[in-house]
């Protein structure tokens, strides 16, 4: 290869964007390469340079952004939640102006590493510059990292729209507290088992939360029959 020639792989890390806006640029002659004799691309540094110098092209490039939406349970799926994420993220994406070319969503835990829509979204990261999410709790609950350098390899970026905030609902942070207890007690004691201690969990939560909302009524009450001084 000669030495003012890089391959595509090296252009699109040194522009910042992914492989397919480099061929998309290639279509529209914004970006010609050069043709090895086995039809390969190859870039000249200069051409690169010209344009990460050039403000007016830099600022014109349009992101492709891919969505992911999660909720953990089919309560807050039915109570609009994850139809508010999505419009919230759309209207980001718009504001932002980049260009929305898939939306992945889809009801599960934070702790399931066996996400469909996740999977399909991370298979197909060569069609997108950006994945965008509420916060980094929307992708995943642990090992985000992981998932932020895979993307990085890619030249795609994750980006949280509630920067480095972390805030669940408690009945999120419930289910995924069940999820895993449940998955390590049937590894340690059986599928029966497991089963079994989820519900042992969900009943005391249940008679828990029964518990305090009772404790709150019972305060509010003794609040409201004191005189006003």
């Amino acid at each position: 290869m000669a030495s003012n020639l890089i391959d595509i792989s090296e252009a699109a890390h040194r522009l910042g964007v992914t492989l397919i806006t480099l061929r998309r640029w290639d279509a529209s002659g914004k970006l010609k390469p050069v043709r090895t004799f086995g039809n390969h691309r190859r870039y000249r540094i200069e051409d690169i340079e010209a344009i990460v110098n050039s403000v007016e092209v830099v600022q014109s490039v349009k992101k492709n952004a891919s969505i992911y939406c999660r909720v953990s349970t089919k309560k807050q799926q039915e109570n609009g939640h994850l139809l508010r994420q999505r419009e919230r993220l759309i209207q980001y994406c718009i504001d932002k102006q980049y260009t929305v070319v898939n939306v992945y969503e889809e009801v599960a835990s934070g702790l399931n590493d066996h996400r469909r829509e996740l999977m399909k979204m991370f298979r197909a990261l060569s069609e997108t510059d950006l994945i965008v999410v509420e916060n980094e709790d929307r992708l995943a609950q642990f090992g985000y990292s992981y998932l932020k350098e895979l993307a990085k390899s890619f030249n795609v970026e994750i980006e949280a729209v509630e920067q480095g905030l972390k805030l669940q609902p408690n009945e999120e942070m419930v289910n995924d507290l069940v999820s895993l207890v449940t998955c390590v007690s049937a590894r340690l004691y059986g599928a029966r088992g497991g089963r079994k201690l989820k519900q042992t969990i969900v009943k005391t939560l249940e008679t828990l939360e029964q518990e305090r909302g009772e404790s709150c009524q019972n305060n509010h009450e003794s609040d409201s029959s004191q005189p006003n001084e």
